[in-house]
């Protein structure tokens, strides 16, 4: 690691300033914009966009049926109903884009039908090399890895989907961030396993190297380092040619969002959106996901989708000068900025390969993100984009532009923001958590893993967010918590009430 600083020494990278409460103030405006972002509503798709013949028909609750027995009537075929987000693909006979009008009428006087309109086209937004090995992470460097890395490193707690065309769990260097028996979903196969089917697809590569990006084991005398040491959850929308339809994409977002995941990276893009996509995005955000989309690779004044929606972080992609990168797309919807270009990452069959696009851009912010939760799980989705988006260095025109959004995300900034976040809400944290009685709290150290002291029979513990995370004697990780009585509590001190000092247990 001290030879790959060495390394990386050579390339310069911005300078920046401490966090102060000029960034304070400003994540909270932001925090502010986010949770009151207007929705973006989809429009009219460019014909390149459309799958030819199918449709979406979004059905009202229980109207299911009705609303597939409607296809039929127009002479359609259902391909597959998704009834937890509501809605049914279906395919029409040749010429029916002759037919919109009559089909988009009839579909607005059907009963149960919410909505109709075309399927859209989505694909991954990597602009990929022939893969070879690089000795260094310049993209790590510029945003300040080595020093966030110093205050955090990860934590299995946090889930992070990678919705894209499969990632392979097998991947030395990824295997420790996926658990056994919840690798995530392969909707192309129909089955629990998200790998990848066929790896001599030139595509196939894409997700397997944006899991890597994000959460590649760090110190393990292995190939690379990810962002931060997470649960992956591979989420398989896209086929190995990175192709796919918004409706699928729909229904992996929903299931990243019911299994848990607090983050969801989209290394995607579509020139259009779909309904279903956008009440998927709406869905996760409720559920307090932070959702990160790539903002397209075609070097134009144009985001893509899902990128474009509110509820998603847009990223365009800097170069190795740490300005826009050529290919990168830009517009008022971008956000940030993050490393595309030359990204060393992991590909399937346990090598390594190096990419461009806005693709590899997402996933480390993705992985800023997944850091700031570790170190502190009690942050919401809005929190963190705030802590990002006004911990970044400003890069362009002053303030917010069309290019950079609110600049280049640096890790350290944003992992320094973060704690300050942290100490201003700890107090309204606990007063949360804390039942209605007196009661006293007291700080535990744990330095390498224990339990409760043999003086406490039963006591609530809780992180040092508020999170409550244990009721009883079972141990702890090493970190900072702290411990509550309660009416349940069994405290066998020689004093009453609780011991009013620091614990450190070893």
């Amino acid at each position: 690691m001290n030879i790959l600083l060495v390394l990386l020494s050579f390339l310069s990278r911005p300078q920046v300033d401490p966090i102060g409460q000029a960034e304070v103030a400003a994540a909270r405006q932001m925090q502010s914009r986010v949770e009151h972002a207007a929705k973006v509503t989809a429009w009219d798709s460019p014909n390149e966009a459309r799958i030819p013949y199918r449709f979406l028909a979004g059905f009202e609750p229980g109207a299911a049926d009705e609303v597939c027995a409607w296809i039929g009537q127009q002479g359609g075929s259902v391909v597959r109903v998704d009834r937890g987000a509501g809605f049914v693909v279906a395919d029409f006979a040749r010429g029916c884009e002759s037919r919109d009008g009559q089909l988009a009428r009839s579909a607005s006087r059907a009963e149960g039908v919410r909505y109709f309109e075309p399927d859209i086209r989505v694909d991954i937004a990597g602009i990929p090399n022939d893969p070879y090995f690089i000795p260094h992470q310049w993209d790590k460097w510029v945003m300040y890895a080595d020093e966030a890395w110093d205050v955090v490193g990860g934590s299995m707690d946090v889930k992070v989907a990678v919705v894209d065309n499969g990632s392979d769990w097998t991947h030395p260097d990824l295997a420790a961030s996926f658990k056994s028996g919840e690798y995530g979903y392969d909707y192309i196969g129909n089955d629990n396993d998200p790998r990848p089917d066929d790896t001599t697809i030139t595509q196939s590569f894409h997700g397997t190297h944006v899991a890597g990006i994000i959460a590649a084991t760090r110190d393990n005398n292995m190939g690379i380092a990810g962002w931060s040491q997470v649960q992956l959850l591979a989420v398989r929308v896209l086929n190995d040619s990175g192709s796919g339809t918004t409706d699928v994409v729909a229904s992996g977002i929903r299931w990243a969002a019911e299994h848990g995941a607090r983050i969801i990276n989209m290394s995607l893009t579509s020139t259009s959106s779909s309904t279903p996509m956008e009440e998927a995005c709406a869905y996760a955000a409720q559920h307090g996901v932070v959702i990160v989309a790539a903002s397209g690779n075609e070097g134009r004044e144009a985001i893509g989708f899902p990128a474009a929606l509110s509820e998603c972080i847009a990223v365009g992609a800097s170069a190795t000068d740490s300005r826009l990168a050529s290919f990168s797309n830009f517009g008022p919807e971008q956000e940030v900025v993050a490393p595309g270009t030359m990204i060393l990452s992991c590909v399937p069959g346990g090598a390594y390969g190096q990419a461009d696009g806005t693709s590899m851009a997402a996933p480390q912010v993705a992985g800023v993100a997944a850091l700031l939760m570790a170190q502190n799980w009690g942050l919401n989705a809005a929190e963190v984009r705030a802590a990002i988006d006004a911990s970044a260095i400003d890069m362009g025109i002053a303030g917010r532009d069309i290019q950079y959004g609110y600049g280049l995300v640096n890790a350290k900034r944003a992992v320094d923001l973060a704690a300050t976040y942290a100490a201003s809400r700890a107090p309204q944290i606990a007063r949360g958590l804390s039942p209605d009685w007196d009661c006293t709290r007291v700080p535990m150290i744990v330095r390498k893993g224990a339990g409760l002291p043999l003086w406490v029979a039963q006591a609530d513990v809780f992180d040092g967010s508020g999170r409550r995370v244990q009721v009883g004697r079972r141990s702890l990780r090493a970190g900072t918590y702290f411990m509550m009585a309660s009416p349940k509590s069994k405290v066998k001190s020689p004093k009453s009430g609780m011991v009013r000092r620091l614990l450190v247990l070893d």
